[in-house]
């Protein structure tokens, strides 16, 4: 599915904004709450949603089922001169494949590998991305726990009181997971193309009734075995600039360093790792200098943290299945696939 735009720059309101801070908050909020908080009729909210979610401004999607055999790694890529575009074009269309940035400094591309299985990441890393045309040298970290994801990343739109309002019916204790089948995976599959799917596309989609898909669905976003987030096109968030930055820290640390990276306002994704580093870190920033600012910050205040290396994302080719243009604007969609072997 493609939503293809020009390169001429996009605008959004501060209504815009607000509504998508809003679905940040609960990616499944009724029209009528967010209306309700925001002051505006339910009718506007949604058209104005509607409109952001057309031009590829900003989209609910779904991550992969939390599953005790889910393996994550994420992944360094060298490309042969001139081919970093052509590799991530190529990668793009794997729905294993989950994310792909494409790099200044010390390697070409960062991806993120989502499988079902740790046979099933085995085989990527030892013979799928090895045998890739173009690709030169590839290095894989293995995740191993993860202090913060883009998910509860926030725009600051709303204030104070409308975030605790819409927070409300979001907090709620985790019951245990649970056992799932093909259909969870199907559910999950439809909702990483639209996170927003009404009930009844959600049932024809999983192949089952209304009523099964309606609780199927409840189920799974009530044991958090399928979460949801709300994302924005980078180039209208106010954070243009987005970066990786590799770390080592003494292992008895690495907790009480990830907690503290992931409180930073810029944190997006902040990781514990296996591989050449023990910690990987990515962050929205507002300019290319904040970046070296907010090394310094890091340093200075954790100087148990050595940052071995860093670069910053010239285009995020691939984010949670979303394919992006270079201002970060969704041009298309990969769905979850629905089978093991993908």
């Amino acid at each position: 599915m493609t939503n293809r735009l020009t390169q001429e720059s996009v605008t959004v309101s501060e209504l815009d904004l607000c509504i998508v801070n809003a679905l940040q908050i609960d990616p499944q909020a009724r029209w009528h709450d967010v209306g309700k908080v925001l002051g505006v009729d339910p009718v506007t909210v949604m058209r104005r949603w509607e409109s952001l979610r057309r031009q590829g401004l900003a989209w609910v999607s779904a991550r992969p089922l939390e599953t005790p055999s889910r393996s994550i790694a994420l992944v360094e890529m060298e490309c042969r001169s001139g081919t970093s575009a052509k590799v991530a074009a190529d990668l793009s269309l794997d729905p294993n494949v989950r994310t792909i940035d494409i790099t200044a400094g010390g390697r070409d591309l960062v991806v993120t590998l989502n499988c079902r299985t740790m046979d099933q990441l085995t085989w990527y890393l030892v013979e799928g991305f090895a045998a890739a045309p173009h690709v030169s040298r590839v290095r894989s970290q293995l995740m191993v726990t993860a202090y913060t994801d883009p998910r509860p990343w926030r725009l600051r739109s709303l204030s104070a009181a409308q975030t605790q309002a819409l927070s409300r019916r979001v907090h709620r204790p985790r019951p245990p997971a649970l056992d799932y089948d093909e259909v969870d995976w199907r559910i999950a599959a439809a909702l990483s193309s639209d996170g927003r799917l009404p009930t009844a596309d959600l049932a024809e989609q999983a192949g089952v009734s209304v009523s099964t898909a309606r609780r199927r669905l409840n189920r799974l976003l009530s044991s958090r075995q399928v979460q949801l987030r709300c994302e924005l096109a980078r180039s209208i968030s106010g954070w243009p600039v987005l970066a990786w930055f590799f770390a080592r820290v003494p292992s008895e640390q690495l907790d009480q360093v990830g907690h503290a990276l992931a409180a930073l306002p810029e944190a997006r994704l902040v990781t514990s790792t296996i591989g050449p580093y023990n910690m990987m870190f990515s962050v929205w920033l507002r300019s290319v200098r904040h970046a070296q600012e907010l090394e310094a910050q890091i340093v200075r205040e954790h100087e148990e943290v050595r940052v071995v290396d860093r670069s910053v994302v010239i285009h995020q080719y691939k984010l949670a299945g979303r394919l992006l243009d270079t201002r970060g604007v969704s041009v298309g969609v990969v769905p979850l696939s629905v089978t093991e072997d993908a």
